[in-house]
């Protein structure tokens, strides 16, 4: 006999449900996870300490009115990329075959 036979109705339905709503959680973690990272305006509204402003705030300090770091700035912004990037690394395949999925008749 299977785990899921021995289990009750509740636990049942919480792993099939799951099993089934998984791919679409992880498509919703994605695309609900990019805009809160990247986000600058809000913050630039709401936050007037230095020490709680966001990644994306923090790096227009290397933006001069006359210079730029540019080497600065752009290690800045990649490091601010590398965690969204590894995050779609890590669920690739979930998220791929949860857009796909509904596109097979």
């Amino acid at each position: 006999m299977a785990g899921h036979e021995k289990a009750g109705a509740r636990q049942r339905l919480l792993f099939f449900a799951f099993g089934l709503a998984r791919l679409a959680l992880v498509i919703v973690a994605i695309q609900n996870a990019v805009p809160i990272w990247n986000d600058f305006f809000f913050p630039l509204v709401l936050i007037t300490s230095d020490n709680l402003k966001t990644l994306p705030q923090g790096l227009t300090v290397f933006v001069g009115e006359f210079t730029t770091d540019w080497g600065v700035l752009f290690t800045g912004l990649t490091l601010a990329a590398l965690p969204i990037t590894l995050l779609y690394i890590v669920l690739s395949k979930q998220f791929i075959s949860g857009i796909t999925q509904g596109a097979v008749k």
